[in-house]
């Protein structure tokens, strides 16, 4: 009356990745089709009873979400065996174990509410399973790629202002500890939130072209090993060509964000206006960061102009020269992680 089940893995796993799930479970299924159209991997679904009809609305998202990271970081990484979801008793969250994720029933509604859940434990797949922390110093490495990988589906989604929404989602006026030194917080906002800013303002810093090469090409590098902040920081120096020392410092080792107040004055002279603006840096934590900041200046008849000013000081000054009085935008898209506040 009994019976014996076996697993294996053709792919290298993290002990903390390794889980069993049992239950009376009712199934279901889906497939993912391979970029290069050679695979046809199986997603399997497992859920109590009375969750089925609910998880059948739920996790219907799974293969287009693992389409876009396919396409956006590298193939799944475990192509050969498959992706999974588990419903087990936990009153909240989820756990993002090697080709099968567990979600707590409390995540399973059949209304979809909770898809962020299912996006980052899915993102975990190619950052925390298949490249691996070096040491938990290196946490961030996971959560803030998984966390940001939220953003980046729902701006493939729903365009960019659905990335903008993600992340003031994301903002906090307060972390607690460093990224470099997580210590005691290494499950909290600090480690999540503010590492998917790293990326976010990475991306702004960089580009998008050589950010997502950046993305594949430390995927591909690091895929089925383990990686430091180190080899992060190596990769993108590379592909960019920038020195980003000073941005990796601020970022990692600064507690907090940028805090700025500013002060505008505006002087008519020969008909046209000159407009001052001076922008402090305030924050207590940390000297001063450097940055590009977008200010736009709209005028009548809906123009405007952009202007990208290099914060490399605690005080910068910016003076514009126009035919007319403009209201004045300051990071109007949220590429920053920073209060900017009128004095």
């Amino acid at each position: 009356s009994r019976k014996t089940y076996h697993w294996k893995t053709v792919y290298p796993i993290s002990t903390y990745l390794i889980a069993l799930y049992s239950s009376d479970y009712e199934t279901f299924s889906d497939q993912y089709i391979s970029l290069d159209g050679k695979d046809t991997m199986s997603l399997e679904y497992y859920v109590l009873p009375d969750k089925l009809e609910k998880a059948k609305v739920d996790f219907s998202e799974h293969a287009n979400i693992l389409n876009f990271f396919a396409k956006t970081f590298g193939e799944y990484p475990f192509i050969e065996e498959k992706y999974g979801v588990a419903e087990f008793l936990w009153s909240s969250g989820a756990m993002e174990n090697q080709t099968i994720t567990g979600v707590a029933s409390s995540l399973i509604g059949g209304k979809n509410l909770f898809l962020d859940f299912y996006i980052h434990e899915l993102a975990h797949h190619w950052w925390g399973n298949a490249i691996g922390p070096k040491s938990w110093k290196d946490i961030w490495l996971n959560e803030g790629f998984s966390s940001y990988s939220e953003a980046l589906y729902f701006e493939h989604k729903s365009g960019s202002s659905a990335l903008q929404s993600t992340m003031r989602d994301k903002y906090f006026m307060e972390f607690s500890g460093t990224l470099a030194e997580p210590g005691s917080y290494l499950f909290t906002n600090t480690v999540y939130d503010k590492g998917a800013w790293l990326l976010h303002m990475l991306r702004w810093e960089v580009g998008d072209s050589s950010f997502f090469e950046i993305l594949r090409e430390y995927y591909e590098k690091y895929k089925y090993s383990n990686a430091s902040t180190e080899d992060f920081i190596n990769i993108c120096e590379n592909v960019s060509a920038k020195n980003l020392q000073k941005f990796f410092h601020q970022w990692l080792e600064g507690e907090g964000q940028i805090e700025l107040e500013y002060a505008i004055s505006f002087k008519e002279e020969n008909g046209s206006i000159n407009t001052t603006i001076e922008i402090e840096q305030v924050q207590e934590d940390y000297e001063y960061y450097e940055f590009p900041l977008e200010i736009v200046f709209n005028f009548e008849k809906d123009e405007s102009v952009s202007h990208l000013v290099n914060v490399k000081s605690s005080l910068t000054i910016f003076e514009l020269t126009s035919d007319s009085k403009p209201t004045i935008e300051f990071d109007p898209n949220s590429w920053l992680l920073a209060s900017i506040v009128e004095k």
